[in-house]
């Protein structure tokens, strides 16, 4: 039995408005040089914490046999904020960072895998 609509609704909502949420942080300008160094050792940590987020609110709120779609949209989402904070720089003083892409499709790869498991919940809810 699908889930009640005002629930997908809700998850929807949540993961547009986390999206947006998102790419307003990871565009603002960043510290300084001097105390960047000191931050760096987090970033595997926030990257992966924030797309697992992501990736685990799309799947739960997507329609049956997208994930793939999703999955490949959310990844691009991540290549794209990189290419973003590269073009941003000068303004920003964001870098562009392969690690960064690593982490973010990562992060979208484990909370798709988690959101997987839990979609039964959400899909029982009545």
């Amino acid at each position: 039995m699908p889930a009640p609509r005002s629930v997908l609704r809700l998850i929807h909502w949540s993961a547009f408005l986390y999206l947006i949420v998102l790419t307003l942080l990871l565009e603002l300008p960043s510290l300084p040089e001097e105390i960047a160094p000191l931050c760096e050792t987090w970033a595997f940590s926030k990257h992966l914490a924030a797309f697992a987020i992501l990736g685990f609110l799309v799947e739960l709120g997507r329609s049956k046999g997208t994930m793939f779609f999703w999955v490949g949209v959310l990844i691009f989402y991540g290549i794209g904020t990189e290419v973003l904070q590269l073009l941003l720089h000068s303004l920003c003083n964001r870098f562009f960072a392969w690690e960064d892409i690593l982490h973010n499709t990562l992060g979208v790869l484990l909370g798709t895998f988690i959101g997987h498991f839990c979609r039964p919940f959400v899909t029982s809810l009545q």
